[in-house]
């Protein structure tokens, strides 16, 4: 079970003594609620946190690890978090007060974490090569109350399929990853190019992107609000020989439009200052770095990973020239 932040539960005094620590200059303290370990959050998170120490402008920031975006929502409304990496249903789900949230949060991007292919795979000797023989299948569809689980439950809602139509195999990136390779599940859901799980499914198996037929690509993508075409590109991953369409998902660090907006500008500048650095280390954000790119000729809407912008997070993005 991944580690799941714990600590005692944050009153309401809590914007009060915010201010009052921004009025007397004192630096703020950042926690990252990322993923399960293994994942691209789990790895993107603690980069973030290590710029975000390296600059100086923050007294602590930390990355730990949870279940997914609905315990991160839980933190960021119980205050034991700052910001949380959240998928785009979520925060939309979260904004019109949809299942699973019984009531509007609220939400707010505060940097994005990038846009990304998602797809199943299998090995390449499995008899599935098409999204329609995956029914009745063993899917690995990510962890219990994940971001993961909720794409696949979606995605296969679209397509007129439920839960029921497969054989669901609850687990993270990195089990998951494991049980196509050892035969205890048919085929997994990913994304997020390079996570560990992939990785080590790739190098050591090898592995088939199961294609996705037109029709079910567009009722995927015309159905969910969060979902765009996409293409994972030859040689994305060990032994993917051909472009092929994928969907598309955004991402982001989410907060709460209580956030300090000083505390909002710090996290925004700092990705701003290094995001060639955290592309290094981290090579799912270049697709945020491509995102600055096009905000010169979509606007700063790119930007939102499915709420609007944090006005801190704004004023960063103002001040280096990147949104007019």
């Amino acid at each position: 079970m991944p580690r799941i932040i714990r600590t005692l539960a944050i009153t309401a005094t809590l914007s009060l003594a915010a201010s009052t620590v921004f009025a007397q200059g004192k630096k703020p303290d950042v926690r990252i609620a990322t993923g399960t370990p293994g994942g691209a959050y789990y790895a993107m998170g603690a980069v973030l946190a290590d710029v975000l120490t390296r600059s100086g402008r923050v007294n602590t920031a930390t990355a730990e690890a949870s279940s997914g975006a609905i315990e991160s929502s839980r933190l960021l409304v119980s205050g034991e978090i700052t910001i949380g990496g959240m998928d785009a249903n979520w925060v939309v789900a979260g904004n019109k007060g949809e299942a699973p949230f019984k009531e509007k949060i609220g939400l707010v991007t505060v940097v994005p974490i990038g846009v990304w292919g998602m797809f199943f795979i299998a090995l390449e000797g499995s008899d599935i090569k098409s999204l329609e023989q995956l029914k009745g299948k063993r899917i690995a569809v990510g962890a219990k109350g994940s971001g993961m689980e909720a794409h696949a439950r979606q995605m296969l809602g679209s397509i007129g399929w439920t839960f029921d139509d497969i054989r669901a195999v609850y687990q993270a990136f990195g089990p998951g990853a494991a049980s196509v390779r050892e035969g205890k599940a048919d085929a997994q859901l990913q994304c997020c190019i390079p996570n560990a799980g992939l990785t080590e499914l790739t190098e050591l198996s090898r592995t088939r992107v199961i294609a996705t037929p037109p029709d079910m690509l567009n009722k995927i993508v015309g159905t969910s609000g969060v979902y765009a075409p996409g293409v994972l590109k030859k040689g994305a991953i060990k032994g993917h020989d051909a472009d092929l369409p994928v969907i598309d998902i955004l991402n982001g660090w989410i907060g709460l439009p209580t956030l300090p907006e000083e505390t909002a500008y710090i996290i925004a500048k700092s990705m701003i200052e290094n995001i060639d650095a955290m592309a290094e280390k981290a090579p799912q954000y270049v697709s945020v770095r491509e995102l600055f790119a096009k905000v010169k000729t979509q606007g700063s809407k790119v930007l939102e990973m499915g709420g609007p912008l944090h006005p801190g997070s704004l004023r960063a993005f103002k001040e280096a020239g990147i949104v007019k």
